[in-house]
């Protein structure tokens, strides 16, 4: 029953990327957080946020392009991690092989939004005949059918994915505790890739004011903390 939560949870969030809202609420660091909290650990749920957020914040969904949908990975690894962390004490091998079926994933979803574009193709035909026909109070319709097309297509992915993930991570709780060690490098590994690809968006003079600022905020906060 949990699974199906997360799914309408997720799938609601997911909304936010492209087709609703654009309240940047879909953001790793935000949804995670959401997520943890309502599977009752807020601050598991920030501190992947924190991990995904430095990994997928260069990918931006601009104009038709097409790229992993790493915001739905974030809402199954979040659900995966925070879940089996209260069985297998090991974040660093949770968090992990969580991100490796989440890439995995991403790249499904990807190909998925691809599907999801072909059919607004045919809500985009509705609308053009009815406009044409003058029946304009159908267009409102025929939008929310479109959301709730795109809405059902991520909850059936998400709700799948987490139905995967539980079947890998049940064996990945078997794994010895010293591999939570070994994986502490690949942790720190993901956090120089994340903030290598996150200093590549500053690449421009006019961003290095914005850099330095958020260096500074980061270090007093780590400081004061």
């Amino acid at each position: 029953m949990e699974n199906i939560y997360i799914g309408l949870i997720g799938s609601l969030l997911i909304l936010d990327t492209t087709v609703a809202f654009q309240f940047l609420i879909s953001q790793p660091l935000i949804a995670c957080t959401l997520l943890g909290w309502f599977l009752g650990d807020a601050h598991l749920g920030l501190q992947i946020g924190i991990y995904l957020q430095l990994l997928w914040l260069s990918s931006i969904p601009v104009g038709a392009a097409i790229i992993p949908e790493g915001n739905v990975a974030a809402i199954i690894v979040t659900g995966l991690v925070v879940r089996y962390h209260q069985v297998y004490d090991y974040f660093n091998t949770l968090l992990i092989f969580g991100l490796l079926f989440g890439i995995l994933i991403s790249y499904f979803g990807g190909e998925l939004v691809v599907l999801s574009r072909k059919s607004n193709r045919f809500f985009l035909t509705k609308i053009i005949d009815y406009t044409r026909n003058g029946n304009l109070g159908t267009l409102t319709i025929i939008n929310y059918l479109a959301l709730l097309s795109h809405f059902l297509l991520m909850f059936g992915l998400i709700y799948m994915a987490m139905f995967i993930g539980d079947v890998l991570f049940s064996q990945i709780i078997r794994l010895p505790a010293e591999w939570n060690n070994y994986f502490k490098y690949a942790v720190y590994a993901l956090i120089g890739i994340g903030s290598g690809l996150t200093l590549s968006m500053f690449r421009e003079k006019k961003f290095h004011l914005f850099l330095a600022a958020g260096l500074v905020a980061g270090a007093l906060f780590f400081v004061l903390a």
